[in-house]
């Protein structure tokens, strides 16, 4: 509050989008990450839960962020974070933006095999990871 008073703006780390895919209405740990990022000094834009791909897709061009991430917690959601890539890609974005994937049903190997570009396994790991991303110092 008191820096909205004085008129100076803080400068960000960089911008996240973050949802939990469509279908799926966990959003706790998500949530947690948000917040995590939030006091790390990054900008998110928290999108809530069961985002369509077509909704992360729009996010991304209104808000131009330098990472794109998708929450799964539940195994018959987890397709959509495949879809959420292959839409950006089916639209001639995926390489405008960094995209992570993370939750409950997501491991390391799938992310590797959806072509997201990071994975992590918890908040803190999700804010080493944006920072690793962006070639900043380590939390």
């Amino acid at each position: 509050k008191a820096i909205l008073e004085s008129g100076k703006q803080l400068k960000t780390l960089g911008i996240v989008v973050l949802g939990t895919v469509k279908g799926d209405i966990h959003e706790i740990g998500k949530n947690i990450v948000a917040t995590m990022l939030r006091a790390h000094g990054f900008e998110v834009i928290n999108l809530g839960r069961d985002v369509s791909p077509s909704a992360f897709l729009d996010a991304a061009q209104r808000h131009e962020p330098d990472i794109v991430g998708m929450s799964s917690l539940m195994t018959t959601t987890r397709p959509y974070t495949d879809g959420t890539i292959k839409l950006f890609d089916e639209v001639g974005v995926r390489n405008q933006y960094q995209m992570i994937v993370g939750g409950g049903s997501v491991t390391k190997e799938y992310a590797a095999e959806i072509g997201a570009d990071g994975w992590a396994p918890d908040a803190l790991e999700t804010v080493k990871l944006c920072k690793a991303m962006l070639n900043m110092a380590s939390v």
